[in-house]
């Protein structure tokens, strides 16, 4: 039985997967079952992953600065959609700091893929015992 479910992907116009990858490694090994998108995944991608494995958590990647600001874009859809507030969303990547994820509305910014499966265990857990 996994301590939960996950959904991760790189943006779209990002192609850099070493970083999700490692995120990905970090949840199996915490217990979760991963479903992961790839690179360059758009909203739609991963609202139809969403809509298809239902899982607890949202993880979006970005390498770069440029590809950054689309993680908002998946947010807002999510809200578009009425979805926004079943899923928990991380996000992480070497450009981003707590401050952008605040402001993109994601719950949490995790820095590294280890924060990010503590991260993802501590919220599931408060989700669950709420």
């Amino acid at each position: 039985e996994p301590v939960g479910k996950v959904v991760i992907g790189t943006v779209k116009g990002d192609i850099h997967d070493i970083g999700k990858n490692l995120v990905g490694m970090m949840f199996e090994g915490a217990g979760f079952e991963v479903i992961d998108l790839g690179i360059n995944t758009d909203a739609e991608g991963f609202i139809a992953a969403l809509e298809e494995h239902r899982p607890d958590i949202l993880g979006m990647s970005a390498l770069l600065t440029t590809t950054m600001p689309y993680m908002k874009v998946v947010i807002q859809a999510l809200k578009d959609r009425g979805m926004r507030d079943d899923y928990i969303v991380l996000v992480g990547g070497a450009p981003l700091n707590e401050e952008f994820g605040i402001a993109v509305g994601a719950d949490a910014y995790c820095r590294d893929a280890g924060v990010a499966a503590e991260t993802a265990r501590r919220l599931i857990d408060e989700r669950r015992a709420a």
